[in-house]
């Protein structure tokens, strides 16, 4: 039985195995080349799975496609930008048994919900009958390229030393020439793709990432990647982790010369509005997703966009969201300051904040958040439900929305100071736990 479950608003993913097979990637495939150009870019990321699920997708595919093998999400992109639309194989952050399928077109946004649930619909009257043309890309060829795209945009000041922390994911296969092509001074932990992902998870935001906060203690700024290598997190000199807005700040000390708005979506704390007024910028608020992100930057003319999850745009590198782009742009902003990273973050105000995930199956999260939408429209006067349910306050904020990668509900609360956000944090929580229990 094919769980279709799998079609989510972002992209395909689930558990290898059990929701997700060789036989449906082949019609997945199938049924993305039914509605795509006539040449498809593909590469996969180094799961376990990987190999042969993309394998399985091309053969489904009836169009010309371009192998690009196994690189980061951001390579296969450059390659097929302007040109081609683009399909990665991956689970990006998810965990090791997990995998799935990204689209892209060709202009390096990515297929916007209403596109992926057509697939969602075709996909139950498409047979896989392809008879692809494949051209094998060369991968030392594109890593090269993709190498001397951003060698040619980084410039940087001082030498500074550089940590990374490649999580036995993509980013290792390039991110230590990269950074070395540009004149840092550079070690690297955790740099052998290991789809089985040994030293930590690959979502860098939920680990601890204790040795590279330790390395960064002896370092100007530490970086960690998650699988695929489209999302980031920096860590500073004192071996903090930076928040998303902490890190934003310090891409914008670079960017705010460019042109155009701040691009944030509706999870982002009030932190990304004071330094957007610091700095002079609009922002404008965008639904979670990095298919929403890169529409509003496209469509607005943004010099900057950003996500909690740790999805970054950076027009002035690309217009796609990679970030191994933007980590080695935020470096070359940092050996531009005279201060150290702590010192630069510390400038900057923060809120107490915490998010809290609740478990709840796919099939009822969203009847649950379009429950509470209805309630807290009677109960409260400032609510908005652009994704999810978000109440604002005199002094704080709760959204409250499904993931669209995993079974859960996420709670986010921010507000002035620890007290306040104790009390929003119990009432709210109680309320959320009250309505997956009606559900159920």
């Amino acid at each position: 039985m094919i769980i279709m479950s799998i079609f989510r608003s972002y992209d395909i993913r689930g558990i290898y195995g059990k929701d997700l097979d060789e036989n449906i990637m082949k019609r997945i495939g199938a049924t993305f080349s039914s509605i795509s150009t006539e040449t498809i870019a593909v590469a996969s990321d180094m799961r376990i799975s990987s190999p042969s699920l993309k394998k399985a997708f091309i053969e489904g595919c009836n169009k010309k496609i371009i192998d690009c093998g196994c690189v980061p999400l951001g390579v296969g992109m450059i390659h097929a930008l302007g040109k081609h639309d683009y399909a990665y194989i991956t689970a990006s952050h998810m965990p090791k048994e997990w995998n799935g399928v990204k689209f892209f077109h060709k202009n390096g946004i990515g297929f916007a919900e209403s596109e992926n649930k057509k697939i969602s619909q075709l996909f139950s009257t498409i047979r896989a009958k392809g008879h692809p043309e494949i051209v094998q890309e060369n991968v030392t060829k594109l890593l090269d390229n993709y190498r001397k795209y951003i060698r040619e945009k980084i410039k940087i000041g001082r030498k500074i030393c550089v940590v990374l922390d490649c999580g036995n994911g993509m980013a290792g296969v390039v991110a230590k020439q990269l950074f070395s092509d540009s004149g840092f001074d550079v070690e690297t932990i955790y740099e052998k793709l290991d789809g089985t992902f040994p030293n930590r998870g690959p979502e860098p935001s939920e680990d601890e990432l204790k040795e590279l906060r330790k390395k960064s203690k002896s370092a100007d700024i530490g970086i960690a990647y998650d699988g695929d290598g489209d999302r980031m997190l920096l860590v500073d000199n004192l071996g903090r982790k930076l928040t998303p807005e902490q890190a934003s700040y310090l891409v914008l000390l670079g960017a705010v010369n460019e042109k155009g708005p701040i691009v944030a979506n509706v999870e982002c704390t009030r932190l990304i509005d004071d330094i957007a007024k610091k700095i002079g910028k609009k922002i404008i608020r965008v639904p979670v997703g990095h298919t929403f992100l890169m529409q509003a930057v496209s469509e607005n003319k943004a010099c900057f966009g950003m996500e909690v999850s740790g999805h970054y745009a950076l027009p002035y590198m690309a217009p796609i969201d990679d970030s191994l782009m933007v980590s080695i742009y935020a470096a070359a902003v940092l050996s531009k300051q005279n201060k150290k990273l702590s010192e630069i973050i510390d400038t900057i105000k923060t809120y107490p904040f915490e998010r809290v995930n609740l478990e709840c199956d796919d099939e009822k999260k969203f009847i649950i958040i379009n429950n509470l939408k209805q309630k807290f429209r009677k109960e409260y006067k400032n609510v908005t439900t652009m994704d999810g349910v978000r109440v604002d306050f005199p002094n704080g904020w709760v959204l409250i929305r499904a993931s669209n990668t995993t079974p859960l509900i996420r709670l986010s609360i921010e507000a002035e100071d620890e007290k306040t956000l104790k009390i929003l944090k119990k009432n709210f929580s109680l309320v959320l736990q009250e309505e997956i229990k009606k559900c159920k």
